[in-house]
């Protein structure tokens, strides 16, 4: 959710469905681990922006390669038709759950 750039606390427990006490508990946890930073927002004194620090970017990048790689590997039997259906269906499903899901990356 931070390979694009930073995120507002508000928008991160929108994304993953929690409350703001466990996203705070969430966000002291990662950043614990030298994973995320904390800045504050210039556009609202009283929030934070949420970032991937090099570390957190560089796990980021390698578990969305990961997933990308075991993803194709388990569709690799289909044939493009099929896989082009399964991409269009999922997409409309993502977006209708959930629009921000569903980007340009």
């Amino acid at each position: 959710m931070l390979i694009d750039g930073p995120a507002g606390m508000s928008e991160l427990c929108r994304l993953m469905n929690l409350e703001r006490s466990g996203m705070t508990g969430l966000v002291d946890r990662v950043e614990k681990r030298r994973l995320i930073a904390r800045a504050s927002d210039p556009a609202d004194r009283r929030a934070c922006l949420v970032s991937l620090t090099g570390k957190g970017r560089r796990l980021a990048v390698a578990a969305h390669d990961d997933i990308t790689t075991r993803l194709e590997s388990m569709t690799e039997e289909l044939d493009l038709g099929d896989r082009d259906c399964l991409v269009s269906v999922t997409t409309r499903l993502l977006a209708k759950h959930d629009p921000a899901l569903v980007s340009d990356r």
